[in-house]
């Protein structure tokens, strides 16, 4: 009875994903990539029901529930009106990685998919002893591997060309964050798995802030907006998600009192330690004022104090820019006026190059700046908030 209930739950999943294949079939955009993706859930449902079948009534039900979710989550991510956006859009594609890695994976980690599978194989020991055993930094690595490799400008491109690949693509992404949340889900290594989820926080945050910051298109095609945009899905949102996951972790090894005060000093300052470095990272005035202004804020402060704006203006972090003539330039990315006008950074830069013919009246001189100095001034500016 247990055996019919998980099969008409896979099956359910699987039906799920009869639209989306027939409307393939039918000409759409994901016609390619649906059929082998359809025939791996298969395989694999039938492979987790004989499995489950094989280990009887002491397979907990809860994990059987997990791996339906995580399944029909896989369904919706891949073979929904969302996998035929992702074919076309930058942001729609995070967003369904973004799905697979935060949602399908842990769901299908508590089902242990890896272990009923192995149950249903033929006997090996040897097998099920790998399966078993993930450890925490190991599947850190893979998933971050799999994260980097696959959004390299070539890879991404030919993904996208080929369905094979792209098939692959999403197996190697779920598959290698299906480790990573069953390593961070055994018993003791929970804390150390909360470290791994934080440093995954960093580096897939760090990705999508290359992606969200970059001042042209990587991938072909593609245009700067969506790739932006899909950039801040992967920086914010799921940076966010695993860090709070991670902190919940974190706070249920220390009320579990199975650890010495002093090892929990060492994990709550090493997750500070983690937390203030994910901070650090995600301070992206300079990178940001350089997008928006496509200048350098380094040369930019030497050229405030070179060009004598130091004499008129009070401005933050330049040496001896502490003047009353102009107004104050303080906080100045947070205003939303600049100059007369909305603050907008080509608008700024004009005004900075050719103060008068922007500005008429305007009692700023002309300084006789190139377009690059100009530049370079405005993205410092940019820098204070």
């Amino acid at each position: 009875m247990r055996v019919s209930r998980i099969r008409a739950g896979i099956a359910a999943a699987i039906v799920l994903a009869v639209p989306a294949t027939a409307s393939a079939h039918a000409g759409g955009p994901a016609a390619p990539s649906a059929v082998p993706a359809v025939a791996l859930l298969v395989v694999a449902a039938w492979l987790y029901a004989r499995g489950v079948r094989r280990l009887g009534p002491r397979w907990p039900r809860r994990r059987v529930v997990s791996a339906v979710a995580g399944a029909a989550t896989v369904v919706a991510a891949l073979l929904s009106p969302l996998g035929i956006l992702a074919e076309s859009s930058i942001t729609a594609h995070m967003a369904q990685h973004t799905l697979l890695i935060l949602v399908a994976a842990p769901l299908l980690a508590l089902g242990r998919p890896f272990t009923v599978i192995a149950a249903a194989l033929p006997r090996s020991p040897r097998a099920g002893r790998i399966l078993g055993t993930p450890r925490p930094g190991l599947a850190c690595a893979a998933h971050a591997a799999a994260v980097w490799l696959w959004h390299l400008p070539p890879l991404y491109d030919v993904a996208l060309a080929r369905p094979a690949v792209h098939t692959l693509a999403h197996a190697t992404l779920l598959g290698t964050a299906m480790l990573l949340w069953w390593s961070v889900s055994r018993g003791r290594a929970r804390v150390t798995g909360a470290l791994w989820l934080f440093v995954t926080a960093f580096h897939a945050g760090a990705l999508g802030a290359l992606l969200a910051l970059s001042a042209r298109p990587w991938f072909s095609g593609a245009t700067l907006e969506d790739q932006q945009l899909g950039g801040l899905v992967m920086w914010v949102p799921a940076g966010a998600l695993l860090t709070a996951i991670a902190l919940a972790l974190l706070a249920g090894w220390l009320r579990a009192g199975a650890v010495s005060s002093a090892a929990r000093r060492v994990g709550v300052l090493a997750a500070i330690g983690v937390g203030i470095a994910m901070l650090g990272g995600c301070n992206g005035a300079g990178p940001t004022a350089t997008m928006m202004a496509g200048g350098d804020p380094a040369r930019g402060r030497d050229a405030l104090r070179t060009f004598g704006c130091v004499t008129c203006h009070t401005i933050p972090g330049v040496r001896g820019a502490v003047g009353t003539v102009g107004p104050p330039l303080s906080q100045f990315a947070r205003r939303s006026y600049a100059a007369g006008a909305p603050n907008d950074p080509d608008h700024v830069v004009r005004f900075i190059q050719h103060p008068r013919q922007v500005r008429p009246g305007t009692p700023m001189p002309e300084m006789g700046l190139s377009d690059h100095d100009a530049r370079d001034m405005a993205a410092y500016l940019y820098t204070l908030r």
